[in-house]
């Protein structure tokens, strides 16, 4: 039997398929039952985070290594990223840069919100 079962995003789906149809119709109070929303939002981030977290970090990764021709993790990454542009060493509307932003919107997109408008018009 696997260590790692059930993953994050089973127990996040799970506690957040509870919250929206047991809890929430039990109760009354409207403010309450707009921060179940949020609480049921935030657990399906986590969920996507869990999935598809990993895989972002090494697209990022990739896309700010290979644009800035550096090595080093996502931080350093963007700071050095950060430093090139308020130098003006690059331009911030360079096609090129532009270009690895958006891969790395579009996948950040993925995790944190799959249903915007945007994002649908980048599948």
């Amino acid at each position: 039997m696997p260590i790692n079962q059930p993953k994050v995003s089973q127990l996040c789906e799970a506690l957040r398929e509870f919250l929206e149809q047991e809890v929430t119709p039990a109760v009354d109070d409207s403010g309450l039952k707009y921060k179940l929303k949020i609480a049921m939002n935030v657990l399906a981030i986590i969920a996507r985070e869990s999935e598809l977290g990993d895989e972002f970090q090494r697209l990022e990764r990739a896309e700010l290594s290979e644009y800035l021709g550096a090595d080093g993790d996502n931080d350093e990454l963007n700071q050095n990223l950060l430093k090139h542009i308020q130098s003006a060493d690059i331009s911030a509307s360079e096609d090129k840069l532009l270009a690895a932003l958006e891969q790395i919107t579009v996948a950040k997109m993925a995790i944190d919100n799959p249903r915007y408008a945007s994002y649908l018009k980048h599948l």
